[in-house]
């Protein structure tokens, strides 16, 4: 693993593992909420560990390890904190 830090935001900290051509791939370890914001990407997120609610466009859905979803583009998201753990999101940086 890369010791590039792509992103540091309240409650995250993320760093490429690896590229996918235009995509990267990020390990994320989550310890608090994030505060809403607009994805850059379609971003793929799979949950390694941990526990999550995530509001997409006022959807709420919950996550645990072994779960996936889809963030379009643009879209507006949050994350709160449910158990502090781990994501890998796969998206433009």
């Amino acid at each position: 693993m890369s010791d590039q830090i792509v992103f540091k935001a309240p409650g995250l900290v993320g760093r490429i593992v690896r590229s996918l051509g235009e995509m990267e791939v990020i390990d994320v370890t989550v310890d608090g909420d994030m505060p809403a914001h607009a994805a850059e990407s379609d971003d793929f997120v799979v949950v390694l560990s941990g526990r999550f609610e995530v509001d997409v466009e006022g959807a709420i859905n919950f996550c645990a390890a072994g779960d996936y979803m889809m963030v379009a583009k643009g879209s507006s998201h949050a994350i709160r904190m449910l158990e502090p753990g781990r994501l890998i999101l796969i998206g433009k940086v």
